[in-house]
């Protein structure tokens, strides 16, 4: 387990949504795992390019309330630009949190 710059260890509290929401969590985490297109190496975890076509921005930013809770050790970021058709998804966090990346995220990169 890792506090290093968060203060929280690297572990996740799925307890923390609430199981009335939490069919509506997996349903987000199906649909952003496969708008995960291309995935770039950050200095404290990844970047993902997400397909507008299989999430979109506010189910995005639902997600990331959702994933706050019970991954409090994450630094999540939502980016988009001009017109572009997908946006970035940055997901870091403390020393050890790129292997988690990996395996919650594997099938999607």
């Amino acid at each position: 387990m890792t506090t290093a710059t968060t203060g929280y260890p690297l572990t996740c509290n799925l307890n923390a949504i609430d199981s009335a929401v939490r069919p509506r969590y997996n349903e987000l985490v199906k649909r952003l795992r496969s708008a995960m297109r291309q995935r770039e190496e950050a200095p404290a975890g990844y970047q993902y390019e997400l397909d507008s076509a299989k999430i979109s921005i506010p189910e995005t930013a639902e997600w990331i309330a959702m994933e706050r809770l019970c991954c409090p050790f994450l630094t999540l970021q939502l980016s988009a630009a001009g017109n572009q058709r997908h946006w970035l998804l940055t997901l870091s966090g403390p020393e050890g949190v790129k292997p988690f990346l990996d395996a919650e995220f594997s099938q999607a990169s």
